[in-house]
């Protein structure tokens, strides 16, 4: 009998990360794990995992670029709506940022290098507090605060089950051990709490179409801001309303892989080597909000939101300056441009709530409106 022919997404990926999860499926009940488990051991195991190995995954060099890390403008935006909601607050002396999805500290660089070059006494209060997927920043301190809970392209990661209708069936993605690789094969659920989440959001899924769900999302979202007696709760992220996230036109679902800046759509292509991201419930972001007892205090785009705060005339003084360098200056407009670019980062969803922060006038980072459809 002839050898198998080994699965050529195998030289791309991380041997000893395929091997954990190959002997967890064998060992598994049914010889199968839920699509869940195994992005969270592809995205975060310890030492083997994508984001638990290169430290160069968001940057031009890796495979993608996150906000902070295409320019400083960003945080200088963030580091802007925080000014405000700190003197909102009555300037109080220690004000505590606890940043979800910190990574490689990015955003908190761009944040403090911002407040000091517009001169914002914030500078002086700020207290940063790293929060990262497991293996790479502790949990938070626990105890009340006053501040603000930052989450950009955090939930994003998240893991999530893949499900799919079925004869008027709602069944599971399974993943499974076949030929060599892995492979998917539907299942009855694995828990009850993926179609208590589904009716959460009023999901319809037709009869053939793809899903990806987060049980516990909005739960995850209270847990995030326990402690904040007072202050800010800032989501940045794809995603959309849970009408149009399980709607008609998301049949195939919204998981997506990233490698060298280039999408994909298999996450067996190369494990542990790259990104798998799945856009956000937003209903379930303001279900999570709401049980904390935060106030939604608005929601736009990210273009909408950096123009509020200045986005626009950061570049315009950069360019005025005799001082500044061409080539720096032609990299910060073209930055300018995709962050601003309603098909690139421009369209990413910005959700503020608060706690203890007055509702009017509107925050300056939710002032700015294009007048485009649903904006």
């Amino acid at each position: 009998m002839s050898e198998p022919v080994p699965d050529p997404r195998a030289e791309a990926s991380e041997p000893a990360l395929v091997a954990a999860i190959r002997d967890e499926i064998a060992a598994a009940p049914g010889e199968r794990i839920t699509f869940a488990r195994f992005m969270e051991r592809a995205l975060t195991e310890p030492g083997l995992g994508y984001y638990a190995t290169s430290p160069l995954r968001p940057t031009r060099e890796g495979d993608f670029l996150t906000a902070p890390e295409l320019h400083p403008f960003f945080g200088r935006c963030v580091g802007r709506q925080l000014t405000e909601a700190w003197e909102r607050l009555g300037r109080p002396e220690r004000f505590t940022v606890r940043e979800w999805g910190a990574g490689r500290g990015t955003l908190a660089r761009g944040v403090t290098d911002g407040l000091r070059a517009d001169g914002s006494a914030l500078a002086e209060a700020l207290a940063w507090e790293p929060i990262d997927l497991p293996g790479r920043h502790p949990e938070p301190p626990s105890g009340p605060f006053t501040g603000a809970v930052l989450a950009n392209e955090y939930l994003d990661a998240l893991p999530v089950h893949r499900v799919e209708r079925v004869r008027g069936e709602i069944l599971e993605r399974w993943v499974i051990w076949r030929d060599g690789w892995f492979a998917e094969e539907a299942g009855a659920l694995s828990s009850p709490a993926i179609l208590a989440e589904l009716a959460a959001s009023g999901a319809d899924l037709r009869e053939g179409q793809l899903a990806e769900v987060r049980p516990g999302l909005a739960a995850r979202v209270a847990g995030m801001v326990a402690g904040m007696e007072a202050g800010l709760l800032l989501v940045i992220d794809y995603g959309h309303e849970a009408s149009v996230l399980y709607g008609p036109r998301r049949m195939a679902g919204t998981l997506v892989t990233y490698r060298g800046h280039v999408a994909g759509e298999d996450p067996f292509a190369a494990v542990g080597r790259e990104d798998i991201t799945a856009h956000v419930d937003l209903d379930a972001v303001v279900r999570g909000a709401s049980a904390a007892g935060l106030t939604e205090l608005g929601r736009t785009s990210q273009a909408e939101f950096l123009i509020g705060l200045g986005l626009g005339d950061l570049l315009g003084r950069m360019g005025l300056d005799p001082e500044t360098d061409g080539g720096a200056y032609r990299l910060a407009r073209a930055s300018v441009l995709r962050l601003l670019d309603p098909r690139a980062l421009g369209g990413f969803r910005v959700l503020v709530f608060g706690r203890g922060i007055a509702e009017t006038p509107a925050l300056s980072g939710l002032t700015f409106r294009s007048g485009r459809p649903g904006a």
